[in-house]
């Protein structure tokens, strides 16, 4: 059986890994439109994106939509499936809601401590996120919005063999949490909106308190320029050393953001190809997102790529079908 002292020292371990970002990383799964856009798409989150990122887009546009999205990230096997409702028609409060689950297992490599070795150590990190969205247009500029979800996700460490008990929790979140927005518009040709997230908080990396700020502008119907920064306030854990007096591990936290330009261009009003950048203060990570999609009257299909260019290695590969119910 494991000793205190012994746990503790793994535990910073694992702390160190996570705020690296390997071992555990908010549950940050913004939408495949939004992906391809360097994730800057908070001020233009119509439909299912606004039930992720943004509660008051959902009253952008009038419709019904149903949204399935399915997101893979290479290097740790990491599934993300997604099912949303999105409904701006039956009454002027727009409603929406979603399911998520999410599964995979980060690699953590060699691990070594005081009570024995993990060889090519693998975290599991699974759980699953639904949540009720609703959103208010206050006359034709502002739209106000709130959504309230539920998480419970989970991020184990196997423990050497003959441990007890044979994992380690790294990061856990089971309860309630919810969002509010507010999104101004200017005649369909500029939008700037601010999204407090995660209000309630419950001391994980997967709901951090965070301010997403969004801007966009649409030139012309076809081609829209955009910029997002979300500001997590809660999320970062750093470890310092251990409490002599608990033998626990002791950490600090510091603020980091996640932010970056984005493009889309709808080609003959069917064909959107999108572009952006996404650099993370945390991981001091820098990525490239792409994007490519096929709009029609009736459905609409996404494809998405996030890319890291530095600060390591991450590619992330994004699909969605969208259904547009008359």
């Amino acid at each position: 059986m494991l000793g205190t002292h012994h746990k503790a020292r793994l535990l910073c371990f694992a702390l160190v890994l996570c705020a690296s970002g390997q071992a555990a990383a908010q549950f940050d799964f913004v939408g495949v439109r939004a992906m391809g856009m360097g994730e800057a798409r908070r001020a233009l989150a119509t439909g299912a994106e606004g039930i992720l990122t943004n509660p008051s887009g959902m009253s952008l546009t009038r419709g019904y939509s149903i949204e399935a999205a399915y997101a893979f990230r290479v290097e740790d096997l990491g599934h993300t499936v997604n099912i949303s409702i999105a409904d701006s028609i039956t009454s002027k409060v727009a409603a929406g809601l979603f399911y998520s689950y999410l599964f995979g297992n980060p690699k953590l490599g060699r691990v070594n401590w005081a009570g024995g070795v993990v060889d090519n150590a693998v975290a599991t990190r699974t759980g699953h996120a639904t949540g009720l969205v609703l959103s208010l247009p206050l006359g034709e500029k502002f739209i106000i919005g709130a959504a309230v979800k539920y998480f419970h996700i989970d991020t184990t460490l196997p423990l050497p063999m003959g441990a007890l008990p044979n994992q380690l929790t790294l990061d856990s979140v089971n309860g309630v949490t919810f969002d509010v927005s507010l999104l101004l518009r200017v005649a369909d040709k500029f939008h700037i909106t601010a999204v407090g997230q995660n209000l309630w908080d419950h001391s994980s990396k997967e709901t951090p308190l965070t301010l997403g700020l969004g801007v966009a502008v649409m030139p012309v119907k076809t081609f829209a320029i955009t910029f997002d920064a979300a500001t997590n306030f809660t999320g970062y854990r750093n470890y310092v050393g251990l409490d002599p007096m608990t033998g626990q591990a002791v950490t600090t936290s510091r603020v980091t953001a996640r932010l970056g330009p984005g493009l889309e261009f709808i080609a003959g009003g069917k064909v959107p190809i999108r572009a952006g950048v996404v650099y993370d203060s945390a991981l001091f990570s820098t990525y490239l997102t792409a994007g490519l999609g096929y709009i029609s009257p009736s459905f609409a299909v996404d494809l998405s790529y996030r890319g890291k260019v530095a600060g390591g290695v991450e590619n992330t590969l994004a699909v969605s079908l969208r259904i547009f119910v008359n």
